[in-house]
């Protein structure tokens, strides 16, 4: 421990064992972390003045402590000499490297989201809006970390510098208070709303703009969208993933679009004309052949979805013959009729082999 006990409950070196007594009472129930719930340093400034009770508490301890420092208390006995001195050495070290790295600006986390959209967002681009959290100023207290009408009061651990500094010459290392964080101040009631950080997640309601052509797996950053930044670094991005969500009537094949369309066998048989829906909005008239097959594929140029380049592939339209559904007891006849008529030119081509295979030996 870098920073003196004495320190940590705002005493002199000479207090008696009342005034220590009374001291460490007052700062645990300011600090305890029931009353101080989401600031980020409540249970370690309770630990420290709970560590600084428990040693200058005790007459033995707090002997040792005032001879030799916190050496003194290590397996009961004091370290003088060269050994002591390394050993502080090690220690202030670790504590000037682990501050220096506190207090160098790092950037925050980047957030990670999965969302879903539409075929025809995912085809032809647009906006779509998403709700997402970020680390903004608390409103409450306007980024002050402390209730309205109350002010902070100077950390009386660094003494409102926001650094301390431990031992002597070359053994000497300054380092961040660990009780204020490097603010020099502490509130003197902290907000509730955010629990005397000064931030709290907001939730925003953002506009994402969705690339025409996108496919399932993309993704898309909003910066400064994820964690915030600490000590002064930048906010970290939130990336969105997308995933298109399949279309009851389209398929995509790249730059391609392809409508499977239900016809009658009668439209199959004699031709017509059907409705075919476009994946924007609105609808195309197509003309179907007269004879046309199950499977058979009409192609609308550049009704497809947009290139890079500024131009649109091309609309396949899949027709498949629709087996109606009817009253057997009525249709029978006319199925029988119809058979009569009609002639199923693959039909009897595969029961011509058949007919003519020669048998098995």
């Amino acid at each position: 421990m870098a920073v003196s006990y004495y320190r940590i409950l705002g005493v002199a070196p000479t207090a008696e064992h009342a005034e220590l007594k009374k001291a460490y009472r007052e700062l645990a129930r300011r600090f305890h972390p029931d009353r101080n719930q989401g600031h980020p340093l409540a249970e370690s400034r309770f630990r420290l003045i709970s560590e600084a009770w428990s040693v200058l508490g005790e007459t033995d301890d707090r002997r040792k402590y005032d001879q030799f420092g916190p050496v003194g208390l290590m397996r009961g006995r004091a370290r003088p000499g060269v050994a002591g001195s390394v050993e502080r050495l090690v220690t202030n070290l670790e504590s000037f490297v682990d501050s220096r790295m506190k207090r160098t600006p790092k950037r925050g986390k980047d957030r990670r989201r999965q969302i879903q959209i539409s075929l025809s967002q995912a085809v032809y681009g647009g906006e779509i809006g998403i709700d997402v959290v970020r680390r903004e100023k608390c409103p409450d207290c306007s980024g002050l970390g402390c209730e309205p009408g109350t002010y902070y009061d100077p950390c009386h651990v660094c003494d409102g510098h926001g650094v301390v500094k431990s031992g002597n010459g070359l053994l000497a290392v300054t380092e961040e208070c660990p009780f204020c964080g490097g603010l020099g101040k502490l509130a003197q009631s902290p907000c509730q709303s955010c629990g005397g950080v000064g931030e709290r997640d907001v939730s925003r309601h953002v506009t994402l703009d969705i690339p025409a052509g996108v496919q399932t797996g993309r993704r898309l950053a909003l910066r400064g969208y994820g964690e915030p930044g600490q000590s002064g670094g930048q906010d970290g991005d939130l990336f969105v993933e997308l995933t298109v969500q399949p279309h009851p009537h389209y398929q995509r094949n790249g730059d391609d679009l392809t409508c499977i369309l239900p016809i009658r066998l009668s439209e199959a048989v004699l031709g017509g004309q059907a409705a075919v829906p476009l994946l924007d909005s609105g609808a195309v008239t197509i003309r179907i052949p007269a004879g046309s097959q199950s499977g058979q594929t009409l192609r609308l140029r550049g009704r497809g979805g947009k290139r890079s380049n500024g131009s649109s592939g091309d609309l396949f339209v899949e027709l498949r013959i629709e087996t109606p559904v009817v009253d057997e007891t009525k249709i029978r006849s006319v199925l029988a009729s119809l058979d009569q008529l009609s002639k199923y030119p693959k039909r009897a081509a595969l029961q011509e082999a058949i007919d003519t295979a020669k048998p098995d030996v």
